[in-house]
């Protein structure tokens, strides 16, 4: 038995994970996916969209080598912009890669004024709603508000997703948007093997 002060409870546990985990640059991170549009502007968000973000590296398609070649000149601006857009210096690289892109769907109705996804605005289930409050409760006081938060966020970024048109990876299950149907991270995979 630990002497000498205070019992860790489950929110310090959680609470010290959280951190461990470096959820919050995870989730600032994901969210340059989600403000590209708005930061690189109509024109290029037409010709280059992103794939994925992994540790600090921005993965984007581009409809031509060309776009791909003229962005690199761009590239530090852009990760400059994306890192003050999402609150933090979180991107550190940018990949550009010629291949094909996915044309946006077109919402229904009339057209939306705004290209930023707002994550606010999307609404969650009341069973979301409930997980997200039981998982708060379970973590403890310390930790509840930033778990809130990041749950609630990564089921709206996932809602956004599925809206775009982003579907399982035919792989490994998580959200892709790839024109072969199989996440980036997989294709790495099987170009190492």
């Amino acid at each position: 038995m630990r002497s000498g002060g205070p019992p860790y409870g489950l929110a310090s546990l959680i609470s010290g994970s959280l951190r461990s985990l470096d959820l919050e640059r995870r989730v600032r991170e994901q969210s340059c996916l989600l403000v590209w549009d708005e930061v690189v502007g109509e024109q290029v968000a037409g010709a280059a969209q992103p794939d994925f973000v992994k540790d600090g590296r921005l993965f984007v398609t581009t409809k031509s080598s060309v776009w791909a070649n003229e962005l690199t000149f761009y590239k530090s601006d852009i990760i400059a912009r994306l890192n003050r857009r999402v609150g933090g210096p979180v991107l550190k690289e940018i990949v550009f890669k010629a291949g094909r892109i996915r044309k946006k769907q077109a919402a229904a109705g009339p057209p939306r004024r705004t290209v930023e996804p707002n994550l606010e605005g999307i609404r969650l289930t009341q069973e979301e709603l409930d997980k997200v409050e039981a998982a708060a409760r379970a973590a403890g006081e310390e930790a509840a508000g930033v778990l809130r938060s990041l749950m609630a966020t990564a089921l709206r970024l996932e809602k956004w997703k599925r809206a775009q048109g982003w579907t399982p990876c035919k792989r490994c299950g998580s959200l892709q948007n790839a024109a072969s149907g199989i996440c980036p991270p997989c294709q790495i995979g099987s170009q190492e093997s």
